[in-house]
């Protein structure tokens, strides 16, 4: 398998199940090669001696930086002694016995009525009663059952013991080998986390806790706080909670896990087709794309590489779709419109209206910022407007229009800057700045979103620069001052109200803004925090406008101008450029 160059540095990382036949110096390395960044030891396989070894195995031969991490089986009931698979029909009886299981006990915990589910939901059995200590079903959905899968049975996790007999040996392998991360299953509450993390005190081994109990789900907060990292096991999940709720409790866990800054794990199911054929289709890439999506940190692969044909094929097409979509996000720009403040300049056309509304030639000034926006790829989902004044009727009007976006309200808008404005949207992704009286030719933003480096602004170098432009001071193309009291004569040119920040200066930007804001800097213009930022070394490319056409808008003089020349050139312009997008 080829293996795309782009595909080696990235956000997410990924687990491989190492089975038997990967137990190999070479086979180790082609997996790393791949994508492999943690290799799991799935504990519910195998005698102890037989993970003893593994473990040993794997901390002498495993590549340089691979970490390890034994899964331990948690207190799941599991089929035993089953020398050949039992093939199950559905409709027919199926009897469980005590000595065809890991927990001898079950048939006290289970009643008529209870819907076993096993091999991560696969195989579904109805009990239809309990004949001493046998436990008789109907097979509702039919499947091959075979020694050591897991059987899940709804509400009867709180009456079972957290560790059984397994766990606790294993335990004692993790801290003797010291292992990486212990992964702890079917954690029900922070405490069960909480008693794994005193026994471990000193040894260096993180846990992870297995998210994949409804209990687990209803006190997260406490299992993250409790957690090096939780994995989202959906297989088990899905037989706790249903499949259909599977889902939107993975999205709730990992917006949840991310706010918090815990690392997370998801996990089961992601390409078994490629258990035994080299591609996968089109709905597990899907899968992997929606997880990265959605925030994981870590995606897993489970039997796909311990027992599948195919490991380094079903790694390495995981690493390439989660890099994809890493690239698609890292162009992913969203935009913040700055449409706050009062318009003074302009009389009576605006006591009923913001100056964002004003005819310019055909389009009100906004339209046609969105406009701009949407035929450089940035859809409504992702265009943010701070209103103000006269806010019922932008967005009364720019509802009527279809807009999908999102409107903040600055209610001190009488009394601050766009500094206040741009804090309050706290945007911190890749992001486009836009000052909402500002009218410009499409390719301005195209020359933005173009440019490389951390940050961008479009400055017009042939501006004569009167007492209210923003003027900039310029160093080998970056911007180290940019104020309207600055003296024309030492300037570069005009900030005309557009910028460009990819999501770490979007970031520091939201910093400064903090520090300008919480000091009562509240009339500070937004050239302020962007000044600091660039004082923290992140640098501001100069963008030039090149003799495009754009305006702000801040008195009738400038709306006169607008619509007599600047608008008119703007069309001209973009009726001869193609619609673009910056992905």
């Amino acid at each position: 398998m080829d293996i795309d160059a782009r595909d080696n540095r990235g956000r997410t990382r990924f687990i491989c199940t190492i089975g038997p036949k990967l137990l190999e110096r070479s086979a180790l390395e082609q997996l790393t090669l791949h994508g492999m960044n943690i290799a799991r030891v799935n504990g519910s396989h195998g005698s102890l001696d037989d993970i003893r070894a593994m473990v040993s195995f794997l901390k002498r031969e495993l590549p340089a930086g691979v970490k390890i991490l034994l899964d331990l089986p948690g207190n799941k009931v599991r089929t035993d002694n089953i020398c050949e698979p039992i093939a199950l029909k559905a409709g027919a009886e199926f009897v469980l016995h005590p000595e065809n299981l890991t927990f001898k006990s079950l048939w006290s915990r289970v009643k008529a009525g209870d819907r076993i589910s096993a091999a991560d939901g696969a195989i579904q059995m109805d009990v239809t009663g309990v004949n001493g200590t046998d436990i008789h079903t109907c097979v509702v959905v039919g499947g091959n059952l075979a020694n050591r899968k897991g059987l899940n049975i709804r509400g009867i996790g709180d009456s079972m013991p957290f560790d059984f007999e397994r766990d606790i040996a294993l335990m004692n392998v993790a801290i003797e080998l010291r292992v990486d991360y212990v992964g702890l299953s079917f954690v029900r509450s922070g405490e069960h986390v909480r008693r794994t993390r005193a026994q471990l005190t000193g040894t260096g081994v993180g846990i992870v806790a297995k998210v994949e109990t409804a209990e687990a789900v209803a006190g997260l907060d406490r299992v993250l706080q409790s957690s090096d990292m939780i994995m989202i096991d959906r297989g088990d999940l899905e037989a706790d909670i249903g499949r259909e709720n599977v889902p939107l409790v993975t999205k709730r866990v990992l917006r949840r896990a991310n706010e918090l800054g815990v690392p997370v794990i998801v996990a089961s199911q992601f390409l078994t087709t490629m258990l035994e054929r080299p591609l996968p289709v089109m709905a597990e890439v899907s899968d992997i794309a929606n997880a990265v999506l959605d925030g994981a940190d870590v995606l897993m692969l489970s039997e796909e590489t311990a027992i599948g044909q195919y490991p380094n094929e079903a790694i390495g097409t995981m690493r390439h779709v989660a890099r994809t979509v890493e690239r698609w996000q890292s162009s992913d720009y969203h935009a913040v419109i700055l449409a706050a403040g009062p318009s003074t300049g302009f009389g009576s056309l605006t006591t009923n209206k913001h100056k964002c509304m004003l005819d310019v030639g055909g389009s009100t000034i906004i339209s046609h910022q969105l406009s701009n926006l949407r035929a450089c790829g940035i859809t409504d989902d992702r265009i943010t407007v701070v209103i103000g004044h006269n806010h019922h009727q932008i967005e009364a009007y720019l509802r009527g229009e279809g807009f999908l976006g999102r409107f903040v309200f600055n209610p001190w808008y009488a009394t601050t800057n766009m500094l206040v404005s741009l804090w309050l949207a706290r945007e911190t992704s890749n992001l486009v700045i836009v000052y909402g009286d500002i009218i410009f030719e499409r390719a301005i933003l195209m020359d933005l979103l173009a440019c490389p480096g951390a940050a961008a602004l479009a400055v017009d170098t042939d501006s004569e620069m009167g007492p209210e432009d923003e003027k900039v001071i310029v160093k080998d193309g970056g911007v180290l001052r940019m104020s309207k009291e600055l003296d024309p004569a030492h300037c570069a040119g005009e900030f005309i109200g557009l910028a460009r920040l990819d999501a770490a200066t979007a970031t520091a930007l939201l910093q400064e803004m903090d520090h300008v804001t919480r000091a009562g800097g509240l009339m500070e213009f937004l050239s302020v925090a962007l000044e600091r930022i660039a004082a923290r070394g992140i640098r501001l490319q100069t963008v030039p406008t090149q003799g495009r056409a754009w305006n702000d808008n801040d008195c009738i003089a400038d709306l006169d101008r607008s619509r007599d020349s600047i608008f008119g050139r703007i069309q001209a312009a973009q009726n001869t450029q193609p619609q673009a997008s910056h992905q």
